[in-house]
């Protein structure tokens, strides 16, 4: 991978429905069911989340960013190691839920599957 192109693991609307897949352990996949998107938690019993590995560069990184509302506190973007598929381990970002999403704990509904498209 060129040194200026980075991992990033997606497990939600920014899937694009790739077979570059993984599995984050120890996360919960939640449903604010306010809202039409998930958010990722990490969670020590959690049965963990499928998640799409993609190489961004640093532009499009920032942009995600500014999507997912980090300056917000809407997602923390954290590095976390990727199970993927094929049993290889990969380290990549990954956009958990944040503050503004965490407030509103009680309004989450857990997606048992961890899959977003199989909930």
């Amino acid at each position: 991978m060129p040194e200026h192109l980075m991992k990033l693991a997606v497990y939600g609307t920014l899937r694009t429905g790739s077979d570059n897949l993984g599995r984050i352990e120890k996360t919960t996949l939640i449903y604010p069911g306010h809202r039409r998107f998930p958010a990722m938690i990490y969670d020590k019993g959690g049965c963990g989340t499928v998640v799409e590995v993609h190489e961004v560069d640093n532009e499009a990184l920032s942009a995600y960013d500014h999507y997912e509302g980090i300056s917000a506190g809407v997602y923390q973007r954290v590095r976390t190691d990727v199970t993927m598929d094929d049993g290889r381990t990969t380290s990549a970002w990954v956009y958990l839920a944040g503050e503004k999403l965490l407030e509103q704990s009680e309004s989450f509904i857990v997606i048992t599957s961890g899959d977003w498209f199989n909930r």
